[in-house]
């Protein structure tokens, strides 16, 4: 059975997690006024991403900005592809750094970025999770 939910009660980094965590393979199926994505995460590891003519690591980045939407959760989603490499801290630190370097330059990544308070959030979320540590 799979998990539906409001990504403005729980964000896309945090699905992630639990699933990068727990070591499990789904996908997970994003949709909101802006479109729809996938997100494809085997054992643990972001595989592929898709979102409108994007794949890859691009796709997870404009996925990682929207703040509002539903998300559906398929356990034992197999990837049609394989875009993504390397591992989900690194594509969310990336994401969190695009979406900070957006803000700056008055822009939005695809019509939304991460506000003030939530990339607060985010980061003391990765810091309880233990993939960022305090230096």
């Amino acid at each position: 059975m799979g998990v539906k939910g409001r990504l403005k009660d729980m964000g896309l980094v945090d699905i992630i997690q639990i699933f990068n965590s727990e070591r499990k393979t789904v996908a997970v199926h994003l949709g909101s006024e802006m479109g729809y994505g996938r997100v494809y995460v085997k054992d643990g590891n972001i595989v592929h991403a898709a979102y409108r003519e994007f794949t890859g690591p691009e796709a997870f980045y404009m996925l990682l900005s929207w703040k509002d939407g539903e998300f559906e959760v398929e356990p034992n989603g197999v990837a049609p592809e394989q875009t993504v490499t390397g591992s989900p801290e690194a594509l969310i630190l990336e994401g969190l750094r695009r979406l900070d370097e957006s803000k700056g330059k008055g822009g939005s990544a695809g019509g939304a970025y991460v506000g003030d308070m939530e990339s607060i959030r985010l980061i003391n979320r990765l810091l309880d999770l233990g993939i960022l540590e305090k230096i």
